[in-house]
């Protein structure tokens, strides 16, 4: 098991902010999801979104909101403001898994330590699930987001959680995902590593950067961020972005079903294109030291208000040596 350096270590109650915001986060949701007709859907939806889940995303999206500093909103206010974008940001990526899951995808039968969705309500509830929860993000940031946000800029962010979850983001990296899925040999053959790097970085950075990266800039827009500050913010979420996946090819080869929470093994078996099947776990750990000293750097730039510092630094390293 991987455990954190002790030299990261900082009285910042990490674990506490984490239970503190993923309870915000919760409770925001499940307002959202109230049952309604036709019921199916919406159990299928809750049993997805609702049971279970880090919520690092939503809590990245939170944490680059308090890290603006604003004169006219509270804490409590800011994170009012940007809740309904992180919610908007947990149901994409429940949708994600949920169609991932699907047996025309990954196939999978295990997601969050329970039966994935399509094996509780079948392989068309969960897709046609998946598809109400696209269009539930978009509504909910559109029309939840409070009035201290100019709606100029809430359309704005709208259109960027299509492009970050679209063909430009998350649905594309996952096709080039598929178009490479068997082809570790024919990679392993290629002439030095360039190429290899630059495919796994293209198919990373949509596949799993895109929304962490739309997280991470939308909590900041909100607010009403300087251009410098969401450079500095883009700068950091795309090393947090391809770590979180990186960490994540290792976890398939290192943990365990009930660690995971999933199956393991899979990328494998799968013959897929990923850190650990081209370089080997040796050269994944590393990578992975180097990212980490990256987004420190990047972190180390920026001009964070309160303890938003310290809580992107954690989010970090907890996305590198996380056990699940």
């Amino acid at each position: 098991m991987r455990t954190e350096p002790a030299q990261s270590q900082s009285t910042f109650d990490f674990e506490r902010y984490l239970a503190e915001k993923r309870a915000l986060i919760e409770q925001e949701l499940d307002i959202y999801l109230l049952a309604k007709e036709p019921k199916i859907l919406w159990e299928s939806i809750r049993y997805s979104v609702l049971e279970g889940g880090k919520r690092l995303r939503a809590i990245l999206c939170l944490t680059t909101a308090l890290a603006v500093i604003q004169e006219k909103l509270s804490a409590d206010e800011t994170l009012k403001a940007v809740l309904p974008c992180a919610c908007a940001i947990e149901m994409i990526h429940a949708m994600s898994l949920m169609h991932d899951d699907l047996p025309s995808l990954d196939n999978d039968d295990l997601r969050r330590g329970k039966p994935t969705n399509h094996k509780v309500y079948g392989e068309a509830i969960a897709l046609l699930a998946g598809d109400a929860l696209l269009m539930l993000a978009c509504e909910t940031v559109l029309t939840r987001t409070p009035k201290t946000v100019d709606m100029e800029t809430i359309v704005l962010v709208t259109n960027e959680l299509c492009r970050a979850t679209g063909a430009d983001g998350m649905v594309g990296g996952r096709v080039y995902d598929l178009e490479f899925t068997g082809r570790v040999d024919q990679f392993r053959m290629q002439e030095g590593i360039a190429s290899d790097t630059s495919t796994l970085e293209l198919i990373h950075r949509g596949k799993t950067g895109a929304l962490i990266k739309f997280s991470a800039w939308s909590g900041a827009k909100l607010m009403g961020a300087s251009q410098n500050l969401l450079k500095g913010i883009d700068k950091f979420s795309e090393v947090l972005g391809l770590a979180f996946q990186i960490a994540d090819d290792l976890l398939d080869v290192t943990g365990d079903a009930n660690s995971l929470g999933k199956t393991p093994g899979k990328d494998q078996a799968a013959n897929k294109v990923t850190w650990v099947t081209l370089f080997g776990e040796e050269e994944t750990r590393n990578r992975l030291k180097h990212l980490e000293q990256e987004g420190l750097t990047a972190l180390d730039n920026l001009d964070c208000a309160g303890e938003s510092a310290s809580a992107l630094r954690r989010l970090l390293q907890y996305a590198i040596y996380r056990s699940n």
